[in-house]
């Protein structure tokens, strides 16, 4: 393989004896498993020739590394999409190109329905297994995990709507799992759900853009799996079909987002959904077996969080996670 090789940046995963990389975005579905050693290669691949990188391995270690080795990496890389080659980035310019027209739904039939009246039926079961009192939304916090895992907790969020006067607008605001070319990023596509099209309101989008000191719509294929946004979608596009939406992803927090949001929702009036989860803790995620000081650690924060957020003190909710140890799912979307 001639030339200076180009990569994209991986999902790394440590497993065992070695790293899984997968394309960020998901759109090349093969993982390219490595060991420390070959993740060490690729790491000096960057703006190199294969023959420039034996000769780096060669200066820094002594070791002289068959050519045949590192073109069978680069194939590998290329076949994960990880390798920036012609192929590659034509591929990635379909899939974006696709992106720019509609946003398919990605979880029907995994984590809800992919039909109309068994969706009506599926969001009439989450709603009664809320039975409390629950009340209008001025905003609202709304899972964005699996919902079949905290039914009661779409429950409570669907009795709120219920009694919330149908917005025009709904301004949906997901943490974003994917990289993103910018803190936050917007799609201004219609987004599929069994209802029907999440329509965009471009009107709004193009207000917020305008304020921003950067491109709004810059990372397409970040929300082509991103169950941050698709799942609460799925919830309100069912409880008010006539809206149009604004669906936000923000990878990390800027000042600027916020006063930004601020100034669009005065101007364009609309229910703010932000769509979070809470603690992630036990193995998976890097803890000792889950115990139940762990687990009760997790549950203090996930309470505390909430607790302040619903007092209206963002910066208090903030602090109280501190450095966030129990890696609460939320915190990009909460502006002091």
């Amino acid at each position: 393989m001639a030339g200076q090789l180009r990569l994209r940046t991986p999902e790394i995963t440590p497993i065992e004896g070695g790293f899984l990389l997968r394309d960020p975005y998901g759109v090349y579905e093969k993982p390219l498993a490595l060991t420390e050693g070959g993740l060490f290669l690729l790491s000096l691949m960057e703006g190199r020739t294969l023959e420039e990188v034996r000769e780096e391995v060669f200066r820094t270690h002594g070791v002289i590394v068959p050519l045949k080795e590192l073109e069978e990496l680069a194939k590998a890389l290329e076949e994960a999409g990880l390798l920036l080659t012609e192929k590659v980035e034509a591929r990635l310019r379909e899939e974006e190109e696709k992106l720019k027209r509609e946003r398919p739904m990605r979880l029907a039939g995994l984590s809800y329905p992919e039909r109309e009246e068994e969706a009506q039926a599926f969001l009439e079961a989450f709603r009664a297994s809320f039975s409390g009192e629950a009340p209008p939304a001025r905003a609202l916090l709304l899972p964005h995990l699996e919902p079949s895992r905290v039914p009661e907790v779409y429950g409570a969020a669907l009795a709120s709507l219920e009694k919330t006067a149908p917005p025009e607008r709904i301004y949906v605001v997901g943490v974003a799992h994917r990289p993103l070319k910018e803190r936050v990023a917007a799609l201004p596509v219609p987004f599929h759900t069994p209802f029907g099209p999440a329509e965009p309101d471009l009107g709004a989008l193009q207000a917020l853009d305008a304020l921003l000191p950067f491109e709004l719509f810059n990372t397409p294929l970040a929300f082509r799996e991103e169950h941050s946004l698709e799942l609460p979608l799925f919830f309100l596009k069912g409880v008010f079909p006539q809206a149009r939406f604004l669906p936000l992803l923000v990878g990390q927090r800027t000042a600027a987002f916020g006063e930004a949001l601020k100034v669009v929702l005065a101007e364009h009036p609309g229910l703010l959904v932000l769509a979070v989860d809470l603690s992630h803790v036990g193995p998976r995620f890097g803890d000792k077996p889950l115990s139940r000081p762990l687990a009760e650690e997790a549950r203090r924060r996930d309470l505390g969080f909430l607790g302040r957020l619903a007092q209206g003190e963002p910066e208090a909710a903030l602090a109280h996670l501190g450095a966030n140890p129990t890696r609460v799912d939320a915190t990009e979307v909460v502006e002091p």
